[in-house]
Order: structure tokens, then C-alpha cells, then sequence
């Protein structure tokens, strides 16, 4: 996943199993191995294909948060992310002059899961760590017995009161729940003249052009934090909106460095404690 992990309230044996919980997931689904069972369905000829419990559960995940966002989050943006040159693990990644290759717009409508049986057009490439990053973020919480946090990548889930960092340097207390950032701070290359980044538009098939550099979410879960930080993101102007009517306090930040918070955020956060409390 190409991510630090920061664990607080494990015991030993419990920081064992997050660590082979981690192991495990990058094993089945970074885009960099040449045995992950992920490149391995990227790469099946056929028209459909056998996949793990695991996997069939991930991908089950990655569509149903497709379908929640409008498919701003889509998991067949693999062939895109490739063309705008992330291919391969990101601090092996430099600077490119050639020009990007085509664009490749979402396709998850021609994606069908029938138990453990995949069906999809020959030359569909998967990504799904948008959701697997996440989901395994709350699953090795759940290893924990003790209140503590998982944190990698800049999300994090929480049982009982963590500070979480936040992009710009502020800091918020969080009590319970999961809060993820996405943004192009961090993850963004020259392929030909042009910036580019991992938050591809599924409609256009190329790096987003919103005008926020960091969107955070909270909600109950980190999975749902992350997945309606990324759909946030993508929806530009309209992504503090989109995030009030679902209830979800959301931060952005634009690139002069403006800090936007929308209503829910602002409602959600105790001014005199800088807490922020999220039902779940």
C-alpha cells in the first residue's frame, strides 16, 4: 500500500496479527506485485474469472461504495491511473516527459460478481485499494481489545479518544469513528508537461481538476470516511454540500490554502474542546 502504519493499544500478539492483516491485503491487491491476485485477475485473458472470498468481499465493497457515490469512486480506474503514469509503486515513481497515454473512463457497469465468479471486458483493470486501505484500517482495529487507533496513509479509525492531525497543521480530538483524508499534496508526478495525480474522474478518465488540494471526511467507519472524502474531492464545488446531506462533517482545503468546513464539520466540532464526535 506504499504507507506507514501507526498502531496505539495493541497488546504484542495483537500487534502481530495487524501486521499480517496489512501483509495480507498488500500481498492480494497492490497493482506492483507480479503475484498479487490482483494483477493476476488484471491480467486473466477470459472473460470471467475465479476470485477469493477475500477478494470477491473487496470488490463487493469497492462497487457498493461506486453505487452510494454515483461512481465518483469507481474500482476500474486501474488502466487510467496506468496512462497518467502511476505504474508502479509510488517512491519508485519519477518525473516523465513522455505524454500520457488515453484516457480511460470507468467502466463499472460491465463488472458483474456472482459469488466468487467475476465477469468483465478483456483489458478492464481493477484498482481496488481505494476501499481495501481503508477496510483494513477498521478490520485490524477490531483485532484490538483495548480502545487505542489504526492510522496508515492518513486515515485513520478510532476507539475511544485519539488527536488526529490535520492537513495545514491543525489538530482535532476524535472520539470515536474513522476520519481519511484525500488530496494531491502528497501523491502527484510530471508525465509529459503536465501535473498529474491518483484521484482520477471516472467520467473523463484523467486526474481530477477539482480545486481542492485535501478534502477530510469523518464518519463512523473509516471505510465510509474515506470513500465519501474521495467522492467529495471529486465533486468540486459541490462536495461540501454532498457531504452535508449526508450528515458528514467534511474540511477543505483549497490550493491557495483556504480552509473551507462545511456545516455538519462546524457542527460536529466542540469549539471549546476541539473534539469532533461522529455518530456511527
Amino acid at each position: 500500500m506504499g504507507v506507514e502504519v501507526a498502531v496505539r493499544g495493541a497488546s504484542e500478539a495483537e500487534l502481530t496479527e495487524v501486521r499480517a492483516l496489512f501483509a495480507e491485503r498488500d500481498c492480494a491487491f497492490s497493482r506492483f506485485r507480479a503475484d498479487s491476485e490482483l494483477t493476476h485477475v488484471n491480467r486473466a485473458a477470459g472473460l470471467a474469472v475465479v476470485v477469493s472470498p477475500l477478494f470477491a468481499r473487496m470488490l463487493r465493497t469497492a462497487l457498493a461504495a461506486a453505487s452510494r457515490t454515483g461512481g465518483l469512486v469507481d474500482p476500474t480506474l486501474g488502466a487510467a491511473l496506468e496512462s497518467a503514469g502511476y505504474d508502479r509503486d509510488f517512491d519508485r515513481l519519477e518525473d516523465d516527459p513522455r505524454p500520457c497515454g488515453p484516457a480511460v473512463r470507468g467502466a463499472r457497469g460491465l463488472v458483474r460478481l456472482d459469488g466468487r465468479l467475476l465477469r468483465r471486458p478483456p483489458g478492464l483493470r481493477l484498482d481496488l485499494n481505494g476501499v481495501v486501505k481503508a477496510a483494513t484500517i477498521d478490520d485490524a482495529l477490531g483485532l484490538l481489545r483495548r480502545q487505542g487507533f489504526v492510522a496508515a496513509g492518513g486515515d485513520v479509525a478510532v476507539r475511544g479518544a485519539a488527536d488526529v492531525g490535520l492537513p495545514g497543521g491543525e489538530t482535532i480530538r476524535v472520539l470515536a469513528g474513522g476520519v481519511a483524508t484525500s488530496g494531491t499534496s502528497k501523491r502527484a508526478w510530471r508525465r509529459g508537461s503536465e501535473l498529474q495525480h491518483h484521484l482520477i474522474d471516472p467520467a473523463t478518465g484523467r486526474p481530477s481538476r477539482s480545486r481542492w488540494t485535501a478534502v477530510t471526511a469523518a464518519a463512523g467507519t473509516c471505510l465510509a470516511a474515506d470513500v465519501a472524502a474521495k467522492a467529495a474531492f471529486l465533486l468540486d464545488d459541490g462536495g461540501p454540500d454532498w457531504l452535508d446531506g449526508l450528515g458528514l462533517p467534511g474540511r477543505f482545503v483549497a490550493a491557495d490554502g483556504t480552509v473551507r468546513c462545511n456545516v455538519a464539520w462546524r457542527r460536529a466540532l466542540d469549539p471549546a474542546r476541539a473534539t469532533l464526535e461522529v455518530a456511527a
